[in-house]
């Protein structure tokens, strides 16, 4: 057992460069179920991967190879320390959001069973200040979200500003009374502030019939794109049909007759929800309506109920 560990603190180098390794595998493939998209100041977040790990990496090979003194080693220990402090945050992230990103995970193990290895050339308590350091320094500075990947495969509707780092999500149900008469009110603040933010409208089928109005929103989407002017006008018309308990080729009747444009594509828009809505729902526990989410980086709050969102909405303006 003596040999085995000597061995591996032998060849600690072995560990950095298979978390680089993995970053780059998946940031070429593409194929994990799910992945972190964010930045550390203002770096994306594969991008500081791979320069962090390959400076370790370049570091365990100066002081095996140029400079094995205590001094080098004790500077990787520190770097390392920080960088365990850095890695659990990413974790917590993960674990807040009940959304794993696999390549994440293998990189930050292979981080991980190297910090153990190391931590023995420096005091304990500086280890422990260090780890602090990184996770409070990586708290400040870490700016994210949780997307499926399948979901960047199609695109989603999204209006406003589409680089802005604060997005608005609003929760709401055709069916829903409440969400009927908060409907205009949240609108023209929407309106206001759709230059400074993203704004995202997602419908939650609560009621019999809301599945089939929000293939229809979808409809209109497909062809109007997200321009949140036309987005509105189609979801007042989708409120005051709902209200009047119109079926969904009525509806399409009337978006007809108004000039709307449309394609029916029952396939596409269901594939929207399976993929896009379903998933953001989960993150955000949403089980009433009106509800409404401002994500800013990897902070989410919610708001629920009218005079709640106009309140918070009044803040964003």
């Amino acid at each position: 057992m003596r040999n085995f560990i000597a061995n591996v603190q032998n060849r600690v180098w072995v560990f950095p460069a298979l978390a680089l390794i993995t970053i780059i595998i998946g940031r070429i493939c593409k194929e994990s179920c799910v992945f972190i998209h964010g930045d550390i100041l203002g770096v994306d977040l594969e991008i500081f991967g791979i320069f962090f790990y390959s400076l370790l990496l370049l570091s365990v090979i100066l002081y095996k190879k140029i400079s094995p003194k205590d001094w080098v080693m004790k500077a990787i220990t520190a770097m390392v320390s920080m960088g365990a402090g850095a890695e659990f945050i990413l974790i917590k992230f993960q674990v807040q959001n009940n959304i794993y990103c696999p390549k994440c995970l293998i990189s930050g193990f292979f981080f991980l069973a190297m910090f153990f290895i190391v931590a023995r050339h420096i005091k304990t308590w500086v280890v422990i200040l260090l780890i602090l350091f990184g996770a409070i320094f990586t708290s400040f500075t870490f700016s994210g979200s949780v997307i499926p990947s399948y979901a960047k495969e199609i695109q989603y509707p999204g209006f406003g500003n589409e680089n802005s780092q604060t997005e608005i999500i609003i929760y709401s149900d055709y069916f829903c009374p409440a969400c009927r008469k908060a409907d205009e009110q949240i609108n023209k603040t929407l309106r206001n502030v759709k230059d400074k933010v993203k704004v995202r409208f997602v419908d939650v089928p609560l009621h019999a019939g809301s599945l089939e109005y929000a293939e229809v929103f979808l409809y209109t989407w497909f062809e109007s794109g997200n321009n949140i002017e036309k987005a509105i006008r189609v979801r007042d018309i989708l409120f005051n049909a709902a209200e009047n308990k119109t079926d969904k080729s009525g509806v399409l009747k009337i978006l007809n007759s108004q000039g709307i444009p449309f394609k029916v594509d029952s396939e596409k828009a269901r594939e929207i929800f399976r993929s896009f809505y379903n998933p953001l729902m989960k993150i955000d526990k949403i089980n009433k309506t009106p509800t409404m989410v401002i994500a800013k980086g990897n902070n989410r709050k919610t708001y629920m109920g009218m005079a709640e969102i106009l309140k918070a909405l009044e803040e964003v303006k």
